[in-house]
């Protein structure tokens, strides 16, 4: 029967492949872009407005700027 392609049911047991290096490289590069964004929210969070990563200074004192989109 095995000729033909059928199995008896229960005949073999199936086993789980063991993890490669394909699956090591993934789960470091998770590991490692984590690390980096915790590192550049830390940072900003620094130069940030108010100590908030994502804050926006607005526009400078003086009323004008040499950026383009700050109007």
């Amino acid at each position: 029967m095995s000729q033909m392609g059928m199995n008896m049911p229960g005949g073999l047991r199936r086993t789980t492949a063991p993890m490669d290096v394909y699956t090591g490289i993934l789960a470091f590069a998770v590991v490692a872009l984590t690390v980096a964004c915790v590192f550049v929210a830390t940072a900003g969070g620094t130069i940030g407005k108010d100590g908030s990563p994502v804050g926006l200074h607005g526009k400078p004192q003086g009323g004008t700027s040499n950026l383009s989109f700050v109007k």
